[in-house]
């Protein structure tokens, strides 16, 4: 073993995966059956010969070990620049180098290596830390992170780049691993398939998102939103956010002690197991658009108020007979509703999950004090929620290779690389919100991650020392105000109802614009291709886009439609032939792209034609002006 070989690869690495190299250099060689012996080939090159169970194979030529490498270069050809690469075993990294050599830093390089054992031989003997600090490399080994492989895979493997997809087996890894390999092959092949699928069909399965928003709208309309709710309820007391992690079940009780003495905001996952504990959340924030309707479906959720983002799914929405408190998630349509009457639609800060909506919102609502629970962002006892949430008793899980972070009571507790990303997100926030606003925040979790800038404290005593005074958050969110007068809702409906029509004048462009690019394609076909005439048509071709992108409505196409931007990225990746040729390639790809944009503006403004009609309009909007409240029973209903 070289020391400083050693030290130059752990260091590069470190660059680029730091927490990849924490868990590598934890990890130790448990494979008892396998050994790697260093040898040297006639040709001068460091081998490797394993030994694995009664098998003695060598991961590259026994005698000339130089050579079947360039062989293999020459065999791969040009790799796309843009590239995905999988090369399915490290070996000596003799093949690895050559790789990264001979490839564009731009080129995804991605290495499965079943062996910890062989992967630790080839750090400590073979110099890679050139390649390793020009790009980065992810390395994905068994029993160190190959939970992160399907991940990994889902960022790299784009529709886009599908064509220029690489998939390599280092030599000698098949005799040895062949069952490890194979699972992770098909599960490659299953994406790459799936999204070839998923993109040819992409307008029927892609569609959800714009549906939910396009059904949200009515209730847009009734206009109820985040700010108009933190003027309606008091925050002189603490507020409460309730995850839905497995330490819930320690202290979900507690939380009886809290009713309207702070404001308890739930997550949508935590509803069961509060409503299984005679605990009724003053609100619950849901953001997924798929969110299971099975989370929330139990007796009583439905009179609970939700708020939400425009986006989040619309049956769950549906389902709900309370106030619904929307915030702006970027989403054209629902905010010209608020533009239209110089009215402000206000949004909420995102980590990715939603309780980080739920802590920005209460922030933003102007708490001073919020009580974290069950806000673990770990597998505490090796579950990853509360019982009564996905089920009555939660599995628990194997968390042997999962990442380790700091915990609130324990040195270290596992957790995975969404929940890791949630964690930093919340160290972040929270130093800033404390640091600048003097906000206190009381982690009584009672288990799970620690997070920066928290102080811990069991419920009990975060509910005795903050909740003292009473407050019926019922009561005023009942009597919140809307936004919007009888005579702005009217106008608003009315901007709805030309939803549909919009998505019909798209409809009419796209088959203009399949008819422009179809004409661009015959200029490139001529003989003698005139480039001002191509220029012109690109210029019909630019208008007509504009046209398209100018409307409110195109917004949500380019949501539905896998690729909305199809050409621009497709050119991104496009850079062969002659300037014909790529003429004819714009063309060809732009008629395929004006076909999907006429399909999703009529399947759109099908949606809208049925989500937005009158009759269903006409019931809501129902708004009166809320009532000043006064002290009622000694409890004060809000101010």
């Amino acid at each position: 073993m070289s020391r400083e070989i050693w030290d130059k690869n752990i260091a590069a690495m470190r660059k680029w995966y730091p927490s990849f190299v924490e868990l590598f250099l934890k990890s130790k060689d448990n494979e008892e059956d396998l050994e790697v012996c260093r040898e040297v080939s006639r040709d001068g090159e460091l081998i490797f010969r394993i030994r694995k169970g009664e098998r003695r194979i060598y991961l590259g030529g026994k005698r000339n070990a130089k050579e079947p490498v360039e062989i293999w270069l020459q065999r791969l050809g040009r790799i796309h620049k843009y590239a995905p690469v999988f090369l399915f075993g490290a070996g000596s990294g003799a093949y690895l180098k050559a790789l990264a050599q001979h490839t564009e830093k731009e080129v995804n390089l991605i290495v499965y290596e079943p062996s910890v054992t062989i992967f630790r031989a080839m750090l400590q003997e073979t110099d890679l830390s050139e390649e390793l600090q020009g790009r980065p490399i992810a390395f994905l080994v068994e029993g160190v992170n190959e939970t992160e492989f399907e991940p990994v895979m889902n960022r790299v493997v784009a529709v886009e780049s599908l064509n220029f997809l690489r998939e390599e087996i280092h030599p000698g890894y098949r005799a040895l691993f062949g069952e490890q390999l194979l699972c992770y092959i098909k599960k490659l092949q299953r994406k790459t398939e799936s999204m070839q699928v998923g993109y040819n069909t992409g307008v029927l399965f892609c569609k959800d998102l714009a549906q939910n928003v396009l059904g949200n709208l009515k209730y847009v309309c009734d206009g109820y939103n985040t700010k108009l709710l933190s003027e309606a309820i008091p925050h002189n007391g603490p507020a409460i956010l309730v995850a839905a992690g497995p330490s819930l079940n320690k202290n979900i009780q507690e939380l009886r002690q809290a009713k309207n003495k702070a404001f308890i905001l739930a997550v949508d996952t935590a509803i069961k197991p509060l409503m299984k504990a005679g605990i009724v959340p003053d609100a619950f924030l849901t953001i997924d658009p798929h969110k299971l309707l099975a989370l929330v479906e139990i007796d009583g959720a439905e009179n609970i108020p939700v708020i939400a983002p425009t986006s989040a799914r619309h049956a769950l929405l549906e389902r709900q007979k309370a106030k619904k408190i929307f915030y702006s998630d970027g989403y054209l349509i629902p905010r010209h509703i608020y533009n239209m009457h110089k009215k402000e639609f206000p949004g909420v800060a995102t980590g990715g999950s939603v309780a980080c909506n739920c802590f920005s919102l209460l922030y933003k609502m102007g708490f001073d004090t919020i009580i974290m629970v069950g806000q673990d962002l770990a597998y505490t006892n090796h579950k990853s929620h509360a019982d009564g949430t996905f089920e009555e008793v939660m599995p628990e899980k194997n968390t042997d290779h999962m990442i380790m972070v700091k915990g609130n009571y324990e040195e270290q507790v596992p957790t995975l690389l969404n929940l890791r990303m949630y964690l930093d997100w919340f160290h972040k926030y929270v130093t800033g919100v404390k640091k600048r606003y003097h906000v206190r925040v009381i982690n009584a979790t009672e288990g799970g991650a620690w997070i920066e800038g928290t102080e811990l404290m069991t419920l009990k005593d975060a509910i005795v020392e903050t909740c003292t005074q009473e407050i019926s958050f019922e009561t005023c969110i009942a009597r919140m105000k809307s936004a919007f007068s009888r005579e702005e809702y009217e106008k608003a409906v009315e901007y709805l109802h030309s939803i549909p029509g919009e998505y019909e004048e798209i409809e009419t462009i796209a088959r203009q614009l399949h008819d422009a690019f179809r004409q661009l394609g015959q200029i490139g076909s001529s003989k003698s291709m005139n480039k001002d005439s191509c220029k012109k048509q690109l210029a019909v071709i630019k208008k007509l886009s504009g046209q398209c992108s100018q409307k409110d409505a195109f917004q949500l196409i380019e949501a539905t439609v896998p690729g909305a931007d199809f050409i621009i990225r497709s050119e991104y990746y496009y850079e062969n032939g002659t300037l014909e040729e790529e003429t004819r390639e714009i063309a060809r790809k732009g008629m395929k792209y004006s076909e999907l944009l006429e399909q999703c503006a009529a399947l759109l403004k099908d949606i809208a034609k049925r989500e937005l009609r009158k009759e269903d309009m006409d019931g809501c909007g129902k708004n009166s002006e809320s009532e000043i409240c006064d002290d009622v029973g000694g409890v004060k209903e809000c101010r």
